[in-house]
């Protein structure tokens, strides 16, 4: 007897974002696909959304949080492939930079407006006749009656900010830094500005009475903006492959949770930052990690009072 009623598949063990929701009823299965991470991770994530296909099921709902590359391009592959349709794929959530009349226009090909590689997806969508939804906080979105999806951001002013002209931001630690939590802790915050991570969508996806959080590379303001009071939840995804710069110690306890995933294996990924508040907000919790990461070194686990698990595509965690 099955003691478990998700599972969240990881489809990259890269820094990326991927990752399929498979939510498990008496009649039917519900999955949501979660961004594509980078192209070659969509190779990966294709052989896996075939066999939902081939077992005569849907992707009831596909959300792209942003159209950074490691998020987006994956996505990308798996749309290029003439076994997605619109009968197998029932809605994406984008939020694309496009008035209405500039969609209707990317659909009769008169012109392209965007990013190069969101715009490509758009019209993908658009020639297959597959749903597309805006998201912004406060929306919400429903899979027949057991499944409930609150949109916590963006707001609609972050999606209105030019996305243009956007700054790169400095993420990451410098690779001579040590690990020191007491040191870490005294750092004062600097929120990331880069406009495709403040309009990230954010979402609360609800089942079974279980809540996952799903945040995309979105930034704390964002989020706490749009939850007044704690709100405990069974998983939670953190922002931007753990960078410092998308994470507070307000954010984890309006959060609380046993269990965070952090899609981070670069020399800098995750930073020590984020690990040391999570150590001080959130000690023994499971905290999913990809395989290769610094956080698995022998030599930290004397040091951080975390249970880190590692990953790779086609991982399964189970709620």
């Amino acid at each position: 007897m099955k003691t478990y009623s998700i599972e969240i598949i990881t489809l990259s063990d890269s820094n990326s974002d991927s990752f399929l929701i498979k939510l498990l009823g008496d009649v039917k299965n519900k999955y949501i696909l979660i961004d594509g991470g980078l192209r070659g991770n969509g190779k990966k994530s294709l052989e896996i959304v075939s066999d939902v296909f081939n077992n005569n099921e849907v992707i009831d709902l596909v959300i792209l949080t942003h159209v950074d590359l490691d998020h987006v391009n994956g996505l990308l592959s798996i749309f290029e492939s003439d076994i997605v349709t619109s009968e197998n794929i029932g809605g994406v959530l984008f939020n694309v930079p496009h008035s209405e009349i500039e969609i209707n226009a990317v659909k009769e090909k008169a012109s392209q407006c965007g990013y190069k590689e969101g715009n490509k997806l758009l019209e993908l969508i658009l020639k297959k006749n597959i749903n597309i939804f805006k998201a912004v906080s406060g929306s919400s979105y429903h899979i027949d009656n057991d499944v409930s999806i609150e949109i916590i951001a963006p707001t609609q002013s972050a999606l209105d900010i030019d996305h243009f002209n956007w700054r790169n931001t400095n993420i990451g630690h410098d690779e001579s830094e040590d690990y020191n939590k007491e040191s870490l802790l005294k750092e004062k915050h600097v929120e990331d500005t880069k406009p495709q991570n403040v309009s990230s969508i954010v979402c609360l996806i609800s089942f079974d009475s279980k809540v996952m959080l799903f945040t995309g590379d979105s930034v704390p303001s964002q989020i706490l903006n749009a939850v007044k009071e704690p709100r405990a939840v069974n998983f939670f995804k953190i922002p931007h492959h753990g960078s410092k710069y998308n994470i507070t110690s307000e954010l984890l306890e309006k959060f609380p949770s046993p269990l965070y995933l952090i899609p981070g294996n670069r020399a800098s990924y995750p930073n020590f930052y984020t690990i040391a508040l999570l150590d001080e907000k959130a000690p023994c919790s499971q905290v999913y990690v990809p395989k290769g990461s610094w956080v698995h070194a022998d030599r930290y686990k004397d040091r951080i009072n975390l249970s880190f698990i590692s990953y790779e595509a086609g991982s399964r965690i189970l709620l």
